[in-house]
């Protein structure tokens, strides 16, 4: 930590030096382009977030059960380091610089303050870590064809409701977290402090085929751990005459050491008319080996994950600019209640989906990423120009838990029914405050006998 700490402040320090000695020798007004050094123009754009975060004590006690292993219940609210229930100020801080090398190629690095609760500067040293170090080649070797290659921050979200369901490489943790060479039982490693903690190496090749798109990648996500991912997302377009959108199929391979292959298959898309309804989904299924090493190979199969929903934005009245929406969707993701039988069956994935406060989201809720299923209807609308609210139910069980081996001291397979509220108001077009606030009741399955609750106040600046 210490020499990433000490390799991202002598980056910074020389990125503000040629900027500053850009400015000075280039003669440039406000607004004007800096160009220093090599580059043809550098561009600085950031953002910084301050989050005052309450949780109750019941978030502490709120785990999962080892399927069995006998290592004892999980307690997901503080795996990683994390803070459990209590009140604390998060300060996060991103700064993105581009620099235009040619017409054709762009460098960008991205350093960030590590969300990491355990060690991100509690002691008043925040530290900046690399979030993405990547150069963009368009047209490289040819004129359909765009290459990234460094330390990058991939993703897509083919049913674009802004929760990538698979792949977010560079918000996620390890997909593999539920034991290196063992088969645990239990959801996939919570990363409740342990979000954007990896930094994807590697290439992705954009190949333009005229209506359809082509993307080929290779990251290198852990070298300690040979942790790899290879493969590749075939977009489509998708139109019913009525209704168009987007279609993926998505291949991909999946490496927790040397001789493991975890392949997934599946994809998904949305359709969207004039009417305002949009219908959205995707499926993966997902077999071969989960890893390895260290003792018998475990394999993986029965594994799936399923997203369908559909979304409506209700016509607004001439006189107002409400616009009001309803969104409707289930959610159903494989899991695995045995740790003794050398097969897992959870879904494994890169995913980084936040949709609900408490049971699902990264950053301050528990982040159960597999063996669940939920049912969720929300809604929202905008109050004025400034203000816009939104609220969410959620219905979510277990998809496996024989004998109680799965959850926390019983063998009640309920999650929860979590009802989340959200507010947003936008101060000014650079300048947004948050209000989150969500209750998880009748977490059976968790151990959980009262609520659990969290409340979120963030301010975020963008400049």
């Amino acid at each position: 930590m210490q020499r990433n700490h000490r390799l991202s402040s002598l980056i910074i320090a020389i990125s503000l030096a040629i900027f500053v000695t850009g400015s000075v020798f280039s003669q440039t007004t406000l607004g004007g382009d800096v160009k220093p050094g090599r580059a043809l123009r550098l561009t600085i754009t950031g953002d910084m977030t301050l989050s005052f975060v309450d949780r109750s004590d019941s978030y502490g006690r709120a785990g999962l059960g080892d399927g069995g292993s006998g290592d004892g219940p999980m307690l997901l609210g503080q795996s990683w380091g994390s803070l459990d229930g209590g009140s604390f100020i998060d300060p996060l801080v991103r700064l993105w610089i581009d620099a235009d090398i040619s017409e054709a190629v762009t460098a960008s690095l991205k350093l960030e303050t590590p969300f990491d609760i355990a060690s991100n500067g509690r002691d008043g040293n925040l530290s900046m870590n690399l979030g993405e170090a990547k150069v963009r080649w368009e047209g490289a070797m040819d004129a359909a064809l765009d290459l990234e290659f460094g330390v990058l921050d991939y993703s897509f979200d083919l049913s674009g409701n802004n929760n990538p369901f698979l792949f977010d490489v560079g918000n996620s943790e390890s997909a593999f977290g539920n034991g290196q060479s063992g088969d645990d039982g239990m959801p996939q490693s919570p990363s409740a402090g342990r979000v954007q903690a990896l930094q994807a190496a590697g290439a992705v090749g954009h190949y333009d085929l005229g209506e359809n798109t082509l993307d080929l990648m290779m990251f290198d996500l852990s070298p300690v751990d040979n942790e790899t991912v290879f493969g590749m997302v075939y977009g489509m377009p998708l139109d019913t005459g009525d209704y168009s959108g987007d279609l993926g199929i998505v291949i991909l391979n999946s490496k927790n050491d040397g001789g493991s292959d975890l392949m997934t298959w599946g994809g998904g898309g949305y359709l969207e008319g004039g009417d305002g309804m949009k219908y959205y989904g995707e499926i993966y299924w997902q077999f071969g080996d989960y890893g390895t090493a260290g003792g018998p190979t475990i394999s993986h199969s029965g594994a799936y994950g399923l997203v369908a929903g559909i979304h409506y934005d209700i016509p607004e009245d001439e006189d107002n600019n409400e616009a009001p929406w309803v969104d409707i969707s289930i959610w159903d993701l494989s899991g695995d209640d045995n740790a003794t039988d050398n097969t897992n069956s959870n879904f494994v994935s890169y995913e980084f989906n936040n949709d609900t406060l408490i049971l699902e989201d990264a950053y301050y809720g528990l982040d159960i990423d597999t063996n669940y299923r939920a049912f969720k209807v929300k809604g929202g609308m905008n109050l004025s120009p400034e203000w816009s609210v939104q609220g969410l139910f959620a219905y979510a069980t277990l998809n496996k838990n024989r004998g109680g081996g799965a959850s926390n001291g019983n063998s009640s397979s309920k999650l929860g029914d979590e009802f989340d509220i959200r507010a947003t108001y936008r101060a000014t077009d650079y300048l947004t405050f948050y209000i989150n606030a969500g209750t998880l009741q009748n977490a059976k399955a968790l151990g959980v006998g009262s609520g659990v609750e969290v409340v979120t106040f963030t301010s975020e600046v963008r400049f």
